[in-house]
């Protein structure tokens, strides 16, 4: 029977591990807007990035320009957003964006949806428009003073897809802390109730190297799958699969160090098991070994004798 409920228990808490790790993730990225900015600060220099910031404000100023006298060429147009979203200012600019998104995403957690996000969390372009303007006035664009203030923007997700893990999320944030403590409390207990120990912690180890895996096939299938689509149809900006990627890392981080613990953990168990058995077992009888010499020697030593008794008597 504590053979069962340990086997129980170190199966329960290797599947309990890729939860407990991705509700972590969750929890930490929501929770504070210091960690969610960090981690998507380095996107900045992503070319997907670059290029969807580039097309979304490209495409605003164009069609502004297009009902005017002395409409700016798109090449024009195009090179003085490069220069923007190419430029020294701009990793400053989007981290700004990211920390407004994620204060969105917060107030529609707390909140519900309310007034400031009607149809979904967006990454609002506003300050890059801007300074695309001046860029354009700079190079000579007569009508860059002219352009209206708009706000173009990158839509993230649709509202509705985070109303419906409200509940999900919430809870994630009060546990934080005790998620990692969750899967080591059965795997804990699964060693201390078994026969065998050491064979025990070699199954926990497989087994959490193969939840690892499985939380890796899991990221993989949400990347590609699972992200919201936006509100009005369509896929997902190329800036959502480099935003899910960056955040994404610490949780790669994770499972690959549990991944390697797991399995360095059965390699010792195997190691020290079959140390301890090459000690342990009695030594085997060499049939050629030390008892046949004694018997050749001592022949040899009485077939002497004999010939110097028999040389006596004569």
């Amino acid at each position: 029977m504590r053979g069962v409920i340990s086997a129980f228990s170190i199966m329960f808490g290797c599947a309990l591990t890729p939860f407990a790790l991705a509700g972590f993730w969750v929890a930490d990225e929501i929770s504070g807007s210091g960690r969610y900015v960090t981690d998507v600060a380095p996107t900045a220099a992503d070319p997907a990035v670059r290029d969807a910031v580039a097309d979304s404000v490209t495409a605003a100023i164009s069609r502004s320009l297009d009902g005017m006298d002395r409409p700016a060429t798109a090449d024009l147009v195009r090179r003085s957003v490069n220069a923007v979203v190419t430029g020294g200012d701009f990793p400053a600019v989007w981290a700004e964006l990211n920390r407004a998104a994620h204060r969105r995403v917060v107030s529609v957690l707390r909140d519900g949806p309310g007034r400031a996000v009607p149809d979904g969390v967006e990454l609002d372009l506003t300050p890059v428009y801007g300074m695309a303007r001046r860029e354009l006035a700079a190079a000579g664009q007569a009508g860059a003073s002219r352009l209206p203030d708009l706000h173009p923007r990158i839509e993230l997700f649709p509202v509705r897809a985070l109303l419906g893990a409200r509940t999900a999320c919430d809870w994630l944030v009060r546990l934080k802390w005790a998620l990692p403590l969750l899967p080591v409390l059965p795997l804990a207990a699964g060693v201390v109730l078994a026969g065998d120990r050491g064979e025990a912690l070699s199954g926990a180890g497989f087994g959490l190297a193969a939840s690892m895996v499985a939380l890796t096939a899991g990221l993989a299938a949400v990347r590609s799958l699972c992200l919201p689509l936006p509100a009005g149809g369509g896929p997902p900006s190329p800036a959502v699969y480099s935003i899910f990627d960056a955040l994404a890392l610490f949780p790669r981080i994770g499972l690959r160090v549990v991944f390697a613990a797991g399995l360095i953990t059965a390699g010792v168990v195997a190691v020290v098991r079959e140390h301890r058995s090459s000690r342990e077992s009695p030594p085997v009888p060499d049939p050629g070994g030390s008892e046949a010499p004694a018997l050749v020697q001592g022949g040899m030593r009485c077939s002497s004798r004999g010939s110097r008794w028999r040389h006596e008597r004569r």
